[in-house]
């Protein structure tokens, strides 16, 4: 009966052990595409870079098609002994959880198509990290943003800009039509 118990216990231990040694992080795959790549083998590069890292365990979490942008400055990549040179790429992302030990195959990967002209791949966290496309800052801080359903934004209003509106409106000046006409003559004069 102790050797049944004492073989149970053994069997879960090298168990445990084994989940540990496969020990996963996420990581988001940012890439650009050189322009030659035709629009409509596009989708067939990145099929081949997710299945290549699917072989290798990884496990998708979001991505974003790449869209052809317009670069910030000129890069450059040697492509079969001849270096070329690029001011547009598409862009697209890829994130995904994988072992560890497998990472550097990723890049690996990565680093030998031809068609990638640039990449980073970095540790993240499997929760949305997108953040509002247009954050606003003043004195008081970030206002918040809240999107309806048509996905544009709305701005919250805040009780101090109300009171700021309030103090601009109690602030104009009511003039007769003679003091604008000679206002209005003084600054044309100038």
């Amino acid at each position: 009966m102790i050797d049944e118990v004492i073989k149970e216990d053994i069997a879960s231990v090298s168990e445990i052990i084994i989940e540990n040694d496969f020990e996963t992080q996420v990581y988001e795959l940012g890439f650009h595409i050189i322009p030659s790549v035709e629009k409509n083998n596009i989708a067939d590069e990145i099929g081949s870079i997710r299945s290549a890292i699917e072989k290798l365990g990884g496990i998708f979490v979001a991505e974003e098609f790449p869209k052809l942008i317009t670069l910030a400055y000129t890069m450059t990549k040697d492509i079969d002994g001849k270096r070329y040179k690029f001011n547009n790429a598409y862009f697209g992302w890829l994130k995904f959880e994988i072992e560890k030990d497998n990472i550097i195959k990723v890049k690996e990967l990565i680093d030998s198509n031809n068609n990638i002209l640039r990449f980073l791949i970095i540790k993240t966290v499997r929760e949305s990290t997108l953040a509002p496309k247009d954050a606003v800052f003043s004195k008081e801080g970030v206002k918040k943003l809240k999107y309806n359903t048509n996905d544009s934004k709305i701005f919250k209003k805040d009780d101090k800009d109300k009171e700021k509106k309030d103090k601009i409106k109690k602030k104009e000046v009511k003039m007769s039509e003679e003091e604008l006409d000679k206002t209005i003559e003084k600054l044309i004069a100038e």
